[in-house]
């Protein structure tokens, strides 16, 4: 059986994720693919699996170029809730769609590009079985069309795809009445499923069922025929250094020298450090919070970009490029993180009560900065910039002023609580005080511990991604056509 992934390019985030069942399927003898922009084919060999690059050799990737597409308008944004009635909560979901999500599916279903037109080639040439594909880039349904092979959906996070699609399409004459595109993914799609014959209808969109890592309590209400997977964290194989083998209580920290200290991990995410200068107002404020509980030992996963604004770290904090959680998540007390789902997966595995940074109360709605000057300010975005790789852009005159908060962090920190695993960490409403007493009480509260056992114990009776492998077998014979 030949298996053929799809992902988003150049994000970890996108590409650890499928990883443990490309892996199930390449070890039960199948050939799998992993297909994407070609400046991520040595990222995908890092892993051990076999890359189809995507794209013209000569170019760079969509996101960092000037005529990258733009994040819908706020104003349009709020006109589409509006219409279809959603409450506070459901906001967020749609805004994640439609203003986040959406964008970076218009780069790679572009038809004066090469790299939707090269993954349906290679499909046509290659004949795979089952075309698994990132609902960031739906171009993998059109190839799964247009190739006879059957195709669906890896979730990576929740699914705000199916959600709002459901949502569109209970509020149609709503926004017919709005003026309003009835199905904006759909007309993103048109262009590209046009230019095979296609129509875009349901199966184009959401794939023929979709394989869902979600734990039951964590997905989002959705019409989508389901395939539930357990989510399992994966990194690069990388050398270790011994301290990352062992529990810190099992032998004397290496901070202070003490013995029976406990660690706690601190990790803000990947994305910050790569599109969004400086980490707003909370690493200095989680780090100085840090100071004065000595028996606990910090290992900061942060860069020097997320360290910009930290006059001092504390002597019992150890500062890290990179630690993969996998590895150092099990050997810890507590994780404090961003709110990212591949994050919270880490702790979720390895039975680590969480703390998850989020900003109570605050929308994720992206708002436009008008009249700035032609200098990135912290918690700003710019199309074309990423840190490191090209910072200097002429889209001058305009920034996007994100929320200091990941998109998933609400829903995230709304689940831990629910489960008792963890709590909220609100830098801008808590005090340095309140939350050096918050993680002390997360690390030390036994409560806290029993709790992530459990979540842990739901997780482990999802079947794995080797147990899927007969019901996608299954799946394959009944949805593959011959062409």
């Amino acid at each position: 059986m030949r298996v053929l992934f799809t992902i988003y390019p150049n994000s970890f985030a996108h590409l650890y994720p499928v990883v443990p069942l490309a892996w199930a399927l390449q070890s039960a003898g199948h050939e799998v693919r992993i297909a994407t922009h070609h400046s991520s084919a040595d990222m995908i060999k890092g892993t051990g699996l076999t890359p189809v690059a995507l794209g013209n050799p000569e170019q760079v990737p969509v996101r960092l170029t000037e005529d990258c597409s733009q994040p819908a308008h706020p104003d349009l944004v709020l006109a589409y809730a509006d219409a279809m009635g959603l409450s506070v909560e459901d906001r967020e979901h749609w805004i994640v769609f439609f203003q986040y999500l959406l964008n970076p599916i218009s780069d790679y279903v572009r038809v004066d590009r090469d790299e939707a037109s090269d993954l349906v080639e290679f499909a046509k040439t290659w004949k795979p079985d089952l075309i698994l594909w990132d609902p960031t880039h739906p171009a993998g349904g059109v190839a799964g069309k247009v190739s006879g092979s059957a195709h669906a959906r890896l979730l990576i996070s929740q699914d705000q795809f199916g959600w709002s699609l459901d949502r569109l399409a209970e509020s149609r004459e709503a926004l017919r009445a709005a003026g309003l595109d009835e199905n904006p993914l759909a007309t993103l799609l048109e262009p590209l499923a046009a230019k095979y014959g296609l129509s875009v209808d349901e199966e184009l969109l959401v794939g023929q069922w979709t394989v869902d890592p979600m734990l039951e309590d964590f997905r989002l209400p959705t019409s989508t025929k389901k395939l539930p997977m357990r989510q399992v964290p994966y990194v690069d194989p990388q050398t270790f250094p011994g301290w990352l083998h062992q529990r810190p209580e099992d032998a004397r920290c290496d901070c202070c020298g003490r013995a029976g200290v406990r660690r706690v991990a601190l990790s803000l995410g990947e994305s910050t450090r790569r599109f969004i200068p400086g980490d707003w107002d909370r690493a200095p404020k989680i780090l100085k919070a840090c100071e004065g509980l000595e028996d606990l030992e910090f290992i900061a996963t942060l860069d020097k970009m997320q360290l910009a604004d930290v006059d001092s770290v504390p002597a019992n904090v150890r500062t890290f490029d990179w630690v993969p959680l996998p590895a150092l998540v099990p050997t810890c007390s507590t994780l404090i993180h961003h709110g990212g789902n591949g994050t919270y997966a880490s702790a979720l595995a390895a039975a680590v009560p969480q703390l998850v940074c989020d900003l109570a109360g605050e929308s994720v709605l992206l708002k436009l900065v008008e009249d700035e000057p032609d200098q990135l300010r912290t918690g700003t975005y710019r199309n074309g910039f990423e840190a490191g790789v090209r910072e200097e852009t002429t889209s001058a005159g305009y920034h996007w002023e994100l929320p200091a908060k990941k998109i998933e962090a609400t829903p995230v920190s709304d689940f831990v609580i629910a489960k008792g695993v963890g709590d909220r960490l609100d830098h801008r409403a808590q005090t340095v005080n309140e939350i050096r007493e918050l993680i002390w009480h997360t690390a030390h509260d036994p409560a806290r511990h029993h709790a992530a056992a459990d979540l842990r114990n739901e997780w482990l009776a999802m079947p794995s991604p080797s147990d899927i492998i007969p019901d996608l077998e299954k799946l394959i014979a009944q949805n593959k056509r011959r062409l």
